[in-house]
């Protein structure tokens, strides 16, 4: 995916982080112009039932953002913490430790 038009968030972005989780929900950052070219390339259509989220950036893309087509490990980590779900808050706290921890003790 094009860092520049949408980027992995929840889920998916935790799996590729850690590759500790299988993904069961897929959460996508992109901006209202950029959503209808994500709809026709992967082919969504709207399904109320489905396991794919689509939610609005709001932050402009850097162009040398060092995870690519990830969102900030911060953003995954409340995406993970929000579900409730227990596997989720485990994989939640490997990238407090691996990635957020860092990022507070550089400051």
């Amino acid at each position: 995916m094009d860092p520049l038009t949408a980027q992995w968030g929840g889920e998916v972005a935790a799996a590729k982080l850690t590759q500790y989780l299988a993904p069961q929900i897929v959460t996508i950052y992109t901006t209202a112009q950029q959503l209808n070219q994500l709809l026709l390339e992967f082919r969504l259509r709207k399904d109320v039932a489905g396991d794919v989220e689509i939610l609005k950036r709001f932050w402009e893309p850097g162009k040398t953002w060092q995870y690519g087509d990830l969102v900030h490990p911060i953003l995954v980590y409340a995406d993970l913490m929000a579900t409730g779900n227990q596997r989720n808050i485990e994989t939640a706290k490997i990238i407090y430790e691996q990635h957020i921890i860092r990022l507070i003790r550089e400051d």
